[in-house]
């Protein structure tokens, strides 16, 4: 799965927080090509993770979303391991806020980053550059 917004992203987040270290990009049986929830993109993250990329980076990213499909999520980046959870987290790099609906839409391609930003559907609070990272972490 690749996501398309301007900094790209998602993840199944359970209520406490997970940890890995994933070098291969390898889809479990379990993967769904096409979420229809936040929880359902976060799970999806995880399997696309690539510590290759992370090796070196310590990012924190938070995820705002309101209904429909509202929630909170974080991820952490530290040297090639990733933490996420649901809730929030201290002093994030970079905050994404918009609807659960509109990331969903964003992770799959139905809705364009760029659009998103320019019609005030997705805001980027942060590190742009950073922000820019998470698709790279998480193709």
């Amino acid at each position: 799965m690749r996501c398309r917004i301007f900094v790209p992203l998602v993840l199944l987040l359970a209520s406490l927080p997970l940890e890995a270290s994933r070098p291969s990009n390898a889809a479990p049986a379990d993967y769904q090509p096409n979420p229809t929830s936040p929880d359902e993109v976060f799970a999806q993250m995880q399997h696309s993770f690539r510590s290759d990329r992370a090796r070196g980076q310590h990012l924190r990213y938070q995820f705002n979303f309101s209904d429909p499909q509202g929630g909170k999520w974080w991820i952490e980046i530290k040297d090639g391991v990733y933490t996420m959870g649901k809730g929030t987290i201290q002093w994030p790099d970079v905050t994404f806020t918009c609807t659960g609906a509109d990331w969903v839409r964003l992770s799959v391609g139905t809705l364009g980053g760029f659009q998103a930003v320019f019609t005030g559907r997705l805001h980027v609070i942060g590190n742009q550059f950073m922000a820019h990272k998470l698709d790279e972490i998480f193709p």
